[in-house]
């Protein structure tokens, strides 16, 4: 979904309960950073780049700035639900309750807190923001050993720079993909997430909550933490197992070839579609390459095997850049 246009002017510093005010005059003077096509950015703290994987920001230490744009209706929904205890089943353990972020033109909502993941223990930032017609929800992470390097200060200063602009189309919001898809067999792009996850269908919703539309989306990996060699397999249909969109899955066929360098591992499986309570069919091919892995998934009604056979050709065609 492409937004109206509508540009923003970097936001204001600010200086937070229980941190030392000090002045943060160069912040304020550079102009922000934005993703490729994207509609949200910010004036990075210094060392960080903009990542190559996802919408937002990296640093050698593993900290990280990720940037999730959405439609200006998803502000009070997100809100409605941004507490301490909504967040604690996503393993995040915020410090109090959310404060005011201000946003030039718009408003928004920070929380902090910490979380661990894969043994590294993170301070984390969580911001939901809206300015014009967007919203975004943007996500801090520094790894505790590397709070020297991206010190909390520096982080706060950067999300009181985020800033909101016109985003490009879908078309190049995909041409700026950490992938190219060579055949898209008859589906249509309805939206990008996260600078990385592209969603597609073939009719002419753009939602469906009753998931009468075959759904397609192709996500790489966000990190770097390889699958060890002859674990693909397992590794593929536990990853098929945490599908949000259907329960009761039932693996009814598995097949593992190579290309170059690369491990396929594709999955065809049943369950129940959660949003309409039918018999659902599943496609789901990982590529495993080096240190990354890249997923195309697809859920169609459970009488559309051509559906998922034109999902496999998405897959087949996807390519990392």
């Amino acid at each position: 979904m492409v937004l109206p246009r509508f540009r923003r002017a970097t936001g204001r510093l600010l200086a937070l309960l229980g941190l030392l005010s000090v002045p943060l005059l160069p912040a304020r003077a550079a102009e922000a950073v934005f993703p490729p096509a994207g509609a949200i950015g910010l004036v990075p703290p210094a060392g960080m780049t903009p990542a190559k994987s996802f919408a937002g920001f990296e640093h050698p230490s593993g900290a990280s700035i990720v940037i999730v744009a959405m439609p200006a209706e998803a502000y009070g929904q997100l809100t409605d639900k941004f507490t301490p205890d909504s967040l604690r089943a996503t393993g995040f353990a915020a410090v109090g309750a959310a404060e005011a972020l201000p946003v030039a033109g718009g408003e928004g909502r920070v929380l902090r807190g910490s979380q661990s993941a894969r043994g590294i223990a993170y301070t984390k930032w969580v911001a939901v923001v809206r300015g014009g017609d967007g919203t975004g929800l943007v996500t801090v992470q520094v790894p505790e050993a590397a709070r020297g390097q991206v010190p909390n200060q520096a982080v706060e200063a950067a999300l009181g720079t985020i800033a909101f602009r016109s985003p490009g189309s879908v078309a190049d919001q995909i041409a700026a993909m950490p992938y190219a898809v060579g055949d898209l067999a008859g589906f249509r792009p309805v939206r990008t997430l996260m600078g990385n996850t592209l969603l597609l269908t073939d009719g002419p919703k753009d939602v469906d909550p009753e998931g009468t539309q075959t759904l397609v989306i192709v996500a790489p990996s966000l990190g770097k933490a390889p699958v060890a060699a002859g674990q693909q397999s397992a590794f593929a249909r536990k990853a098929l197992s945490t599908l949000r969109e259907v329960r009761d899955i039932a693996v009814t066929d598995e097949s593992r070839t190579t290309d170059g360098g690369a491990v396929l591992i594709r999955l065809r499986a049943t369950g129940k579609d959660v949003r309409s309570g039918r018999k659902a069919g599943v496609s789901q091919t990982i590529r495993f390459e080096g240190k990354t892995y890249l997923r195309v998934i697809g859920l169609a009604g459970a009488d559309r095997p051509d559906a998922l056979a034109r999902v496999e050709r998405v897959a087949a065609s996807v390519i990392p850049r």
